[in-house]
């Protein structure tokens, strides 16, 4: 059947108005879309801005210990200066300093009696020059046994931190070295045991969130300084810390901080100048039963809290120039003998401890073996060496126990 014209032409209009009325509502769509676009890219942008926010930590601190100086090695504040730098450089912003101990060295004069002050504010003007952004009340300084009391030196016991506590164990008092000779040691360690277990109670009883940084000097660990292999039982009555700690470990997220037996390899077993050991690993702990000025008994224990040596800035080996003229320096000759320092970053979530070297990050744990210097393989079994923390570790908070 034939179409009339005027019919013909005005399908055509209606289809011309179809197709602009489509292609006006296509516009439409895609200003619409266009519009949706921005906004999740607005959106997203500010999502990134606060997932850059939480990626940053809520406290940056950095530990050390044994700001010592022996004639014939690096200046310890060079030490310092460099190992610093070297977490600069890695993109790490410190903000608090602990340092464990020992700000000086004397052969003859290691119980107390030398004046810390010289070298805490020589390790004050080092903090300033690389991290300017430390503040001086985020500076703790703890007593060494070779370490006079002083003003400078930071309060025992708890100390108040907006994201993180530090409670401060200092030598004289708190927790002597030489403990099989000295005079009231026992008495002196269960008073701060005491002083512990109150203190980390009320912690508990009020639901305390942050993490807990014990920092002291002299571990808790057994080692050859313990033993016959030397005179003093130098830490003998560590078990009497340890079960509080341990204890509170439980409920807390505790890091225990030491230094001290840097000198002569006592610590090769648990990684030499590098010791790291965390929560469910095992701590040979002094058995202090035995009656004796030294002893070679200890208890395998399982740890409820993170344990390390804060990393040594001065002397590793404590022998003489002669010692080195002579060639003898050998007999100190161990796995890992590092000036380091610990970088500890707290966020909500997690705790990252990244060991540092001058040369960068370094292993947090090195792997363990028998004292060169003196041998402690029948003493200690090779099953309790060290395997070694190759980088830097991410513990998840609440999971520090």
């Amino acid at each position: 059947m034939r179409m009339s014209k005027r019919k013909s032409t005005k399908n055509l209009i209606i289809v011309i108005i179809a197709a602009l009325l489509a292609v006006i509502a296509a516009g439409f769509m895609l200003i619409y879309m266009t519009d949706q676009r921005e906004v999740s890219t607005e959106s997203s942008a500010e999502n990134t801005q606060v997932d850059s926010d939480e990626a940053q930590p809520l406290a940056t601190l950095f530990f050390a210990s044994d700001y010592q100086e022996q004639s014939f090695e690096n200046s310890p504040a060079d030490n310092l200066k460099e190992i610093l730098s070297a977490a600069k450089d890695a993109g790490k912003t410190v903000e608090t300093v602990i340092i464990c101990g020992d700000y000086t060295n004397d052969e003859k004069l290691h119980d107390y009696q030398l004046s810390p002050d010289a070298s805490i504010n020589e390790i004050k003007n080092v903090i300033k020059n690389v991290c300017p952004q430390v503040k001086e009340n985020d500076e703790i300084f703890v007593q060494g046994n070779h370490d006079r009391m002083s003003d400078l030196i930071s309060e025992s016991g708890l100390h108040e931190f907006d994201d993180f506590l530090v409670y401060v164990v200092n030598t004289q008092e708190n927790f002597p070295w030489k403990q099989g000779v000295t005079r009231h040691a026992k008495e002196k360690i269960e008073k701060t045991s005491s002083d512990m277990k109150q203190c980390f109670d009320k912690l508990i009883a009020d639901n305390e969130k942050r993490p807990v940084i014990i920092a002291g000097h002299v571990p808790l660990h057994f080692s050859g300084r313990t033993s016959s292999l030397h005179t003093t039982g130098d830490n003998m009555y560590s078990s009497l810390l340890f079960n509080e700690v341990n204890e509170a470990g439980k409920k807390l997220d505790i890091i225990y901080l030491f230094g001290h037996n840097h000198t002569k390899g006592w610590d090769c077993y648990m990684g030499g100048s590098c010791v790291y050991r965390q929560a469910g690993d095992e701590i040979l702990i002094p058995d202090c039963r035995t009656g004796g000025r030294t002893t070679d008994r200890y208890s395998a224990e399982r740890l409820n809290f993170t344990y390390m040596n804060a990393g040594y800035i001065g002397h590793y080996m404590n022998c003489s120039p002669d010692e080195v003229t002579a060639g003898t320096v050998d007999k100190y000759a161990v796995s890992d003998c590092a000036l380091t320092g610990t970088v500890c970053e707290i966020y909500g979530d997690k705790i990252v401890l990244t060991r540092y070297s001058k040369d960068g990050e370094h292993p947090l744990g090195g792997e363990g073996c028998h004292n060169p210097y003196r041998d402690d393989s029948s003493i200690i079994d090779a099953e309790h060496y060290s395997h070694g923390t190759a980088g830097a570790v991410s513990i998840e908070r609440g999971l520090l126990r």
